[in-house]
């Protein structure tokens, strides 16, 4: 079975989400909130960077 697919799916979804948290912290209004947003942005920029989702994680129901 070949995962890579799913590799640069994770790549291009974890891009997107640094965009974005990117996005929210140049707009943030609350410098507290801006930093959590840079912060995030780096966290996805390097998953990104390594292409792997964290799937290990039980879902959590009700």
């Amino acid at each position: 079975m070949d995962n890579s697919s799913n590799v640069n799916g994770d790549r291009v979804y974890f891009a997107q989400r640094a965009a974005e948290e990117l996005e929210l912290a140049l707009s943030a209004k609350d410098r507290d909130a801006a930093d959590a947003h840079r912060r995030l942005q780096r966290v996805y920029t390097e998953r990104a960077s390594i292409g792997a989702r964290v799937t290990d994680l039980p879902e959590q129901v009700g």
